[in-house]
C-alpha cells in the first residue's frame, strides 16, 4: 500500500509549528509552555545528547565488532535480473555494464543472470553506447516512456521485464568483482533475509578533499553502523547500489515508490515494517564515484534530507505503532530524523545566542553541567575509539578526518532548511524536483581492492 499524502502534510506542519515556536519563545521576557514543549535548551540538549549517545554506541559496536571471514563462494543458484537504471551517464555506463557482465555467476548451462539497462529518458550519448554495447555484450535494453520520472519509476518499469526470481539493482557508476552476485546470493541462502546490501567503497576517493571527506563517512560512520545493526537487530537499509531482494517479497510490499525521493530507504522501511529482515554483506563490494564539486554534492544531500523527511512523514504512524522491536523502531527515528534534530537544534541554539548577545532576557534552563560535560565525554570518546579501531590503530589519521568531519558538518546548516523548505513545499502544492547525482570520468579501482 502507498503511504498517505496527509502523512506528509502533518510532518509538514509540525515543522511549521516548531519554527513558530522559536520565534515566539524569542519575544522579551517571554516564556511559556509552548517554549518549554518545543525549544527550551533543556530539550535541545537532551535531543543531541539522546541523538549523539546512540549513534556514538552504534558506531562503536560496529567497529567491535569482527567482519565476517571472507569464505569461499558456493556454485551459483537461483536466476538474477541485474537492473541499472541510467539517465545522461554516457560518462561512466560503459565501464559499469563491463563490469557486471564480467561476473561469474554460471553453471553448466552458462550465466545464471541478466544484466537490463533502464535507460531513462538520456538525452546525452548514453542510449548510443548502450546500443554498441549490446552488439558485443549480453545486455538487455529498456526505455522509459515519456514522461517518467526518477529512479524508482524505472526501477519498476525493469522488474516489469525481468525474469530472474531475484532481482539485484546497481547505479551506472557501479563497478564489482567477478564474485560479486555469488557471495550476494550466498548471503541469502538458509537465512530468513528478504534483501541484502553488499559494502560500498568509493574509487576516486582521492580526487580531491570532498572525495576524501565521503570516504570518511562511508569507511568510518556508514559501514560500521550497517554492521552494528545487523549485530543489534536495528534497522539494516538498502543504500540504493549493490542491493539484492527476493523479487516474491518486493512485489508484496508494492515495489518501488514512485514518488519517493530516496526509494532505497523508503523500500527498507517497508521491507522491516512488513516483517522481513534486510542483510548487510560486507563481504561483497560495490565500488561507485564519490560526487567531486560541492554543488552536485550539496543537490544530492538536500534530496536525501528531504527524502528522510518525506519518509518519516510517510511511515511514521507504522513506526510507531507497527509490529516492531523497541530498537529497531528507535534506530528508524534515530535514522530519519536524527540530521533534521541535531540542525534544528544547533539553529535554535544558535537563535537564543544572537538574542543574548543583543542584550535581550530569554530565560531558559540547561541540563546540569556536569551531566552534559560527562555524557558529551562519553560520545566524544566513544567515537574516537571507533575511529581508532576502523583506521587499524593509526592514530595520526585521526586529526585530520576531524578536521575534515567538523568541517563538511557545517553543510548541514545549508542543506536543511532548504530542504525542509522544498518538502514543505512539496506536502502543500505537490509538485517534486528530483535532482540525480552527477557522474563524471571514473578513476578504476585497483585490481587488489575489489
Amino acid at each position: 500500500m502507498r503511504p498517505r499524502a496527509t502523512n506528509r502534510l502533518v510532518l509538514a506542519t509540525l515543522a511549521a509549528v516548531w519554527l513558530g515556536a522559536v520565534m515566539h519563545s524569542l519575544h522579551y521576557r517571554d516564556y511559556s509552555w509552548l517554549q518549554v514543549l518545543f525549544v527550551d535548551i533543556a530539550w535541545i540538549q537532551a535531543l543531541l545528547l539522546a541523538v549523539g549517545a546512540l549513534g556514538a554506541f552504534m558506531v562503536l559496536v560496529g567497529a567491535l565488532s569482527p567482519p565476517p571471514r571472507r569464505t569461499g563462494t558456493q556454485p551459483a543458484g537461483p536466476f538474477v535480473s541485474v537492473i541499472v537504471p541510467a539517465k545522461n551517464e554516457e560518462a561512466v555506463i560503459e565501464a559499469t555494464v563491463r563490469s557486471l557482465c564480467a561476473m561469474d555467476y554460471h553453471d553448466t548451462d552458462g550465466p545464471r543472470y541478466e544484466i537490463m539497462v533502464v535507460d531513462d529518458g538520456s538525452t546525452d550519448r548514453t542510449a548510443e553506447i548502450l546500443k554498441s554495447l549490446s552488439l558485443a555484450l549480453p545486455v538487455k535494453i529498456v526505455r522509459t516512456p515519456p514522461g517518467s520520472v526518477g529512479k524508482a519509476a524505472a526501477l519498476n518499469l525493469g522488474i516489469t521485464r525481468a525474469r530472474g526470481d531475484l532481482i539485484a539493482v546497481c547505479d551506472a557508476d557501479a563497478r564489482v568483482a567477478p564474485d560479486f552476485l555469488l557471495r550476494m546470493v550466498a548471503s541469502l541462502a538458509g537465512s530468513e533475509a528478504a534483501g541484502a546490501q553488499s559494502q560500498r567503497r568509493l574509487y576516486n576517493a582521492g580526487q580531491n578533499l570532498l572525495t576524501r571527506i565521503q570516504d570518511d563517512e562511508y569507511r568510518l560512520f556508514y559501514r560500521p553502523l550497517q554492521r552494528a545493526r545487523q549485530v543489534l537487530g536495528g534497522m539494516v537499509s538498502f543504500s540504493g547500489n549493490g542491493l539484492l531482494l527476493r523479487r516474491d517479497v518486493l512485489q508484496e510490499v508494492g515495489g518501488w515508490n514512485d514518488e519517493a525521493l530516496t526509494e532505497d530507504i523508503d523500500l527498507s522501511l517497508r521491507f522491516h515494517l512488513a516483517g522481513y529482515q534486510i542483510r548487510y554483506c560486507e563481504e561483497a563490494v560495490v565500488w561507485e564515484e564519490a560526487v567531486p564539486r560541492l554543488r552536485d554534492l550539496i543537490r544530492q544531500r538536500i534530496r536525501w534530507f528531504e527524502g528522510a523527511m518525506r519518509c518519516l512523514g510517510d511511515h511514521l504512524p507504522a513506526i510507531l505503532f507497527g509490529r516492531v522491536n523497541f530498537f529497531k523502531r528507535l534506530d528508524m527515528l534515530s535514522f530519519l530524523s536524527g540530521g533534521l534534530i541535531v540542525t534544528l537544534s544547533l539553529l535554535t541554539t544558535y537563535l537564543y545566542g544572537v538574542v543574548d548577545a543583543t542584550g535581550a532576557v530569554v530565560l531558559y534552563i540547561q541540563l546540569p553541567r556536569k551531566l552534559t560535560t560527562w555524557t558529551s565525554g562519553l560520545i566524544t570518546t566513544g567515537v574516537l575509539l571507533a575511529m581508532l579501531v576502523e583506521l587499524r590503530g593509526r592514530v595520526w589519521e585521526i586529526a585530520p578526518v576531524l578536521v575534515r568531519s567538523g568541517l563538511f558538518s557545517l553543510h548541514r546548516l545549508v542543506v536543511v532548511p532548504l530542504a525542509i523548505h522544498r518538502y514543505v513545499r512539496s506536502a502543500i502544492t505537490g509538485h517534486t524536483i528530483w535532482e540525480k547525482t552527477t557522474h563524471g570520468v571514473p578513476v578504476p579501482p585497483r585490481e587488489h581492492d575489489l
